[in-house]
Parts: C-alpha cells; structure tokens; sequence
C-alpha cells in the first residue's frame, strides 16, 4: 500500500512571551449605584392546589385527563417559577402528540406579549373554577388581585 503524499507534522510549543508590568494601574469604570438589586418575590408552593389545577381540563385544547399545572413566563427569574395561585392547566405530551404545556413555554401557541396576557386571564379563570368547586385549600391565602375584585 503506498503513502500518501503528505508529511506528518510534529507539535512544537508555542514560543513563550514575556509579559511587562503595566506602565499605570488601570482605570476601571465604576459599578457604584448603577445597578438596582431587585428583591426576589415570595412565590407561594401549594402542593394540593397545583394538584386541583391539574385535575382541569386544558385551557388551551380542552382535553380532560392530561392536565398539568402550568406556570406563567412571565414575571419570573431564569430557573424559578412565578406564584403557584397563578398557574393554569395545560396538558403534557402524549404518544404522538405534543401537548400545549410544552408549545406554550415555547411560545408555539401564542407569541410572547400575547402570552403574557393570556397566562394572566387563564390564571385568573382557573382560580374562580377551582373556588368554585370548593376545592381551594383552606390553608393557602386567596390572591390578592381577585380579593380586591371580589370587595368591589
């Protein structure tokens, strides 16, 4: 069998360089009073209330029976979830078919501003079905928003 034409290369290091000190110290702009911390919400976890959430039927299909206890994208850091008295039902994937949960987070069913709004109403909407049926928990605050609206 005959070699190709090409010649092996052998690794040689790169040449080292020298480094100078710097002639002055640097002159870095200040961060002082540029930046505002904003203090993290206190989003309430109810475990029996994002269960009844679930038990409805999907607020964007209307299928019974696959629902899950969707949380808005909106008003949220990256890697937490907003307050569990704002979440919907939405249902999940299924063999074949990709469910609106995962089509809403990725904005397939809605752009985003659209989103926004429509989490809102379908959060609203799903708190009056679940205090409706009687199963809001008796130990979970009522929303704000909708105890205002209710003293009205």
């Amino acid at each position: 069998m005959k070699l190709s034409g090409f010649k092996s290369r052998t690794w040689a290091p790169a040449p080292k360089t020298v480094h100078q000190p710097l002639a002055s110290a640097p002159n870095y702009a200040s961060a002082a009073g540029t930046a505002v911390p904003v203090a993290k919400g206190e989003f309430l976890r109810h475990e029996d209330y994002r269960r009844a959430v679930a038990s409805l039927p999907c607020c964007a299909c209307g299928i019974v029976g696959y629902g899950q206890a969707a949380h808005a994208n909106h008003g949220k850091g990256a890697g937490l979830k907003t307050d569990d008295r704002t979440c919907f039902a939405l249902c999940c994937d299924r063999p074949g078919v990709k469910g609106c949960h995962p089509k809403f987070d990725q904005y397939e069913l809605y752009p985003k501003a659209a989103a926004a709004l429509v989490a809102e109403a379908w959060g609203a909407d799903t708190r009056r079905k679940i205090e409706m049926k009687g199963q809001w928990p008796a130990d979970l605050p009522k929303w704000p928003a909708d105890q205002n609206t209710l003293n009205d």
